[in-house]
């Protein structure tokens, strides 16, 4: 009896400790002075010269090349998005790929210079 006593007491401690301790447990805010979320999107015809300029630059013909050549398919530019950077001024293009494996993949291009790809969040 005096076990199962002990054991309801400390789990009782050990629970309200969890639910009852000061201070906020969850440290994880964002920073105030974070900027890397500042973009705005672009659309309508500034979205299409940016596209017609950077589809018609040899780093854009390089990169889709280069892509192409490691099996993965051009979707066009009917899905390519376009953001600006508010605070750095640079231009973000993303363009659509399909991977071999059919996964949706992003080519961006900051200032038409080529940055990378990565999986396109959905």
């Amino acid at each position: 009896m005096k076990k199962k006593m002990l054991t309801v007491i400390c789990g009782g401690f050990i629970a309200l400790s969890l639910f009852a301790a000061p201070g906020n447990p969850v440290k994880a805010a964002e920073d105030e002075n974070c900027t890397c979320h500042d973009v705005t999107p672009i659309y309508g015809a500034q979205k299409n010269k940016i596209i017609a300029n950077l589809i018609s630059s040899q780093e854009f013909k390089k990169t889709k090349l280069s892509i192409i050549k490691d099996g993965d398919n051009w979707r066009g530019i009917n899905n390519t998005e376009v953001l600006v950077h508010n605070s750095y001024g640079i231009t973000i293009v993303g363009v659509p790929f399909i991977s071999q494996d059919g996964t949706i993949m992003m080519a961006t291009f900051f200032d038409g210079s080529f940055m990378g790809s990565a999986p396109k969040d959905e």
